[in-house]
């Protein structure tokens, strides 16, 4: 299993080659690089899902959050957003012995491509790449498998306020064939399967520098 040091090391890597090899290109057109943090809500249906006893079970939604940073370029109306940022997940199972709490922890990747509908208010959608960092679930013998990645789909929109944003998305991860038998402390065997959060996320963002902050038109808008 993969240490958090080893994620940590690839993530700084990560990092800094998206804001250290993309310094030739946003010096040609408006960018921002800033940082977010916020709270999720997992919307499961079928996402997550254990057979146990014969009943299957799937997560109930719960809180979370995330936090991490991005680098947001802007071309006229249109831009493009890479991001990075930890994001934990949580769902719980209301087992009939007693429910168990899920959580889920990774490094989510989107690359966003948005358009500029009016003066501070973007739109955007993007593919996400997902290194899963940890899972856990209450009352088991057995550590869940976490030494994989996921594809998922982002989508959402966000308002500016100089140099704060709000936004608001929806993170879709796509099914894979992933199971995984489980042990619980009272004896019972369980399949659990997939193991992926669907999320609902609001994040509150902070532009730290950049060429595009409040006194620079976009578009031919400015921001509040």
């Amino acid at each position: 299993m993969k240490t958090y040091f080893q994620f940590n090391l690839r993530i700084t890597t990560v990092i800094f080659l998206l804001f250290v090899l993309s310094g030739h290109e946003v010096q040609s057109q408006e960018y921002s690089i800033g940082i977010k943090a916020g709270v999720n809500y997992s919307l499961n249906d079928n996402g997550s899902e254990v057979l146990r006893n014969a009943v299957q079970y799937s997560a109930e939604s719960d809180f979370g959050y995330q936090a991490g940073a991005f680098l947001e370029m802007n071309f006229g109306k249109w831009l493009l957003r890479p991001e990075v940022f930890l994001n934990r997940a949580r769902g719980e199972f209301e087992f009939r012995e007693s429910p168990s709490s899920y959580s889920l922890e990774k490094i989510s990747l989107p690359l966003l491509f948005g358009y500029n509908v009016f003066r501070s208010f973007d739109v955007y959608a993007g593919p996400a790449y997902q290194f899963i960092l940890n899972k856990e679930m209450e009352n088991t013998l057995d550590p869940l498998l976490d030494d994989h990645s996921n594809l998922a789909a982002q989508f959402g929109f966000k308002i500016s306020f100089n140099r704060l944003e709000l936004d608001l998305r929806y993170d879709f991860t796509f099914p894979s064939e992933d199971f995984q038998i489980v042990n619980f402390n009272n004896g019972n065997r369980a399949y659990f399967d997939e193991g992926r959060l669907n999320q609902i996320m609001l994040s509150l963002n902070y532009k730290i520098f950049g060429n595009n902050l409040p006194s620079a038109r976009r578009g031919g808008s400015c921001y509040f």
